[in-house]
């Protein structure tokens, strides 16, 4: 499922010019030990991120997944030069970020959703009018950009309450009025919908998607724990775990490639007819390609199954064999998507390490 680590060199340019806003390198991180960088890192300690490589379109979105401690904001704190790697280079619009980092900060915006980074008794107008000046900006520059934010992300009315009393949602927005405060060209989000009502999320996820609308040129970068929210969002998406990149591509891509590899296919049969459940005839028997049939809806006059089987094996059939000789007719069968959640799961899932049954035995 992982792509090629020269993925990074794939991208092809647009209308004459580099169309990569953003390349990472053989990119890797170790915390615990002391070595100078550009030299191996010291032994003994953990590595968050080995040899990630990828490339970013300008223009494209792009969402970083994975479980807890995959390693997505270690990511994105070294291309926003928040941390060094250990060894790779980041590249944005050309400019490597380890050896030109103020440079690249210029054509950066990073948005993170913690609140103590702001000041709870300034007003929204005042937080961005501070953090105008620490990028630079002229005083007539920060007051029409941050007019100019506060109107676009519904914070207009207000600008001029303090910071402390805003609800969650009002304060993830200013992170992002924060973030796009020098007119970054790539845009970093650290999971920018955490802890918010679903109301206050779509409400981000709207705005997201309406800034890329107004800003084709504009590249943005998200990490998310939402799988739905990558899907709406993001051209492509990147799947981590334990540190390195274990699929790479739209989610439709991935998908097919999981179904592919997996040899499995996904029917939804619905039947009219006495309950059937999901015992007996209808027990999974991997043996015969039967992996699963799960009940979606089910009541005396019939109902539907979800029926999981090996592909050009058996199951499918003697599922549907088992609704007729129970004296059911067939409504329907159609062949149904794998969900984007079952396929992250089991990529995952299937990246752990195995614990082997004597070690277990012996930690006892």
């Amino acid at each position: 499922m992982t792509t090629s680590p020269n993925h990074a060199d794939g991208v092809i340019a647009r209308g004459g010019h580099d169309a990569r806003a953003l390349v990472a390198d053989a990119v890797s991180k170790r915390f615990g030990g002391i070595s100078p960088f550009g030299r191996p890192p010291a032994r003994g300690g953990a590595d968050a991120l080995t040899d990630v490589s990828f490339a970013v379109r300008e223009g494209e979105t792009i969402g970083l997944l994975g479980p807890n401690g995959a390693g997505k904001t270690t990511l994105l704190k070294i291309i926003t030069t928040l941390i060094y790697p250990s060894a790779g280079r980041v590249l944005v619009h050309g400019v490597d970020v380890i050896r030109e980092p103020a440079r690249a900060r210029r054509m950066m915006g990073l948005v993170t959703c913690d609140e103590r980074s702001f000041y709870g008794r300034l007003s929204g107008r005042q937080n961005l009018a501070f953090f105008g000046a620490l990028y630079g900006l002229s005083r007539s520059e920060v007051q029409e950009r941050g007019r100019e934010l506060l109107d676009t992300l519904g914070l207009a009315a207000a600008a001029d309450e303090p910071y402390q009393s805003y609800s969650s949602g009002m304060k993830q927005k200013l992170a992002i009025g924060r973030g796009l405060l020098g007119r970054a060209r790539v845009v970093f989000y650290d999971e920018p919908t955490r802890s918010l009502d679903p109301l206050s999320a779509q409400s981000i996820r709207r705005w997201i998607h309406d800034q890329r609308r107004a800003s084709p040129d504009q590249t943005h970068v998200i990490a998310t724990n939402q799988l739905s929210e990558a899907e709406q969002l993001c051209d492509r998406v990147l799947i981590l775990s334990r540190g390195r990149i274990l699929a790479q591509g739209t989610v439709a891509e991935i998908r097919e490639r999981y179904r592919a590899r997996a040899d499995q296919e996904i029917h939804r049969v619905t039947y009219q007819g006495p309950r059937l459940g999901v015992n007996g005839a209808l027990a999974a028997d991997p043996t015969a390609g039967l992996l699963e049939v799960r009940s979606d809806e089910e009541s005396e006059a019939g109902g539907i199954l979800r029926v999981c089987t090996v592909r050009n094996s058996g199951g499918l059939s003697r599922v549907l064999d088992s609704i007729l000789r129970a004296g059911g007719t067939i409504l329907q069968c159609q062949a149904d998507w794998i969900s984007f959640d079952e396929v992250f799961c089991s990529l995952v899932l299937e990246d752990q390490p195995r614990t082997d049954a004597t070690d277990r035995e012996g930690a006892a």
